[in-house]
């Protein structure tokens, strides 16, 4: 029997961000393996309220907010079902996704509507905690409009940020899970330490040691992962760093010509709190590639 497509639910709200989400799936995420979408315009009471009876009707039923995404999927030959409702948009977005068997949602930052400031507001706080399945957000930190991340051997590259926590742990699962995607892809297996801030410490311990304990806790926290994708035969290099965690992780996706990152919720260490912590903000802020969030 062939598998089923994989299911992706794109939230939209006729921004410029939430466009580029919907570039992103055409783009990126399309080349993995078939997949098939359900858009999401999700307007909120509060708005509708501001709205004439014909207005309204005009954007729920023919979703014309969601028109220039619409075109995008249609470029790409990707098949999608348009849903429009009325509601909080979190709740509205997390319900359709399990009612209609999604693997994953796909959300873009800045919306300006119903989704407002969904990067750093709380529709993107409620997706995540509400979600059982992985959020993918498409940061626009820079207020460009298309993404700018270039693939010229079309190989997708994760940047996979673990710390060893059972969170990370089912982030490493979901890449596991694309090897056997149809487009080549390789994976940056990072661990971030925390740098010692105590010059007390520095004083009393010689750098040798401090090196030999931030060496060995990294390879604590990386041989789950490790091995997990040695058997799922995916092929990947691993670095420990000892750095501001946020600040690594983009950096490190950045410089080593990333497609996108990936990391668990929850984490511990260095990647603690990462659903409301510093990590996820400073993550999703300063990324100019998408950010998949996994429980």
């Amino acid at each position: 029997m062939e598998a089923r497509p994989y299911r992706y639910l794109l939230a939209l709200d006729g921004s410029a961000h939430a466009n580029r989400a919907a570039e992103y799936l055409a783009r990126y995420a399309s080349r993995l393996r078939p997949c098939e979408i359900h858009i999401a315009s999700v307007l909120a009471p509060h708005i509708a309220g501001l709205l004439k009876a014909d207005q309204l009707e005009l954007l729920l039923e023919l979703g014309t907010e969601t028109a220039a995404a619409r075109r995008t999927l249609d470029a790409a030959g990707i098949p999608y079902r348009f849903h429009s409702e009325l509601g909080d948009p979190a709740q509205k977005i997390v319900e359709l996704a399990q009612s209609e068997s999604c693997d994953e949602i796909v959300v873009g930052s800045r919306g300006m509507s119903a989704l407002d400031s969904l990067a750093l507001g709380s529709v993107a706080y409620k997706v995540v905690h509400l979600s059982p399945i992985p959020v993918t957000v498409v940061p626009n930190p820079l207020d460009t409009s298309e993404l700018t991340v270039t693939e010229p051997d079309r190989t997708h590259r994760i940047l996979l940020a673990v710390d060893g926590s059972e969170a990370s742990e089912k982030a490493v699962e979901y890449v596991c899970a694309l090897r056997d995607v149809r487009t080549p892809f390789d994976v940056r297996l990072l661990n971030v330490q925390l740098p010692v801030a105590s010059g007390n410490v520095r004083r009393l311990v010689s750098q040798a040691i401090i090196d030999a304990y931030f060496h060995d806790e990294g390879m604590q926290a990386l041989d789950t992962a490790k091995k997990a994708l040695q058997a799922a035969g995916i092929a990947f290099r691993d670095e420990i760093l000892v750095s501001h965690a946020g600040e690594a992780i983009v950096r490190e996706a950045l410089q080593r010509g990333c497609t996108r990152i990936v990391m668990g919720t929850r984490g511990r260490g260095a990647l603690a709190n990462v659903v409301l912590g510093s990590t996820a903000l400073q993550v999703v802020h300063r990324s100019e590639l998408p950010v998949t969030l996994v429980k």
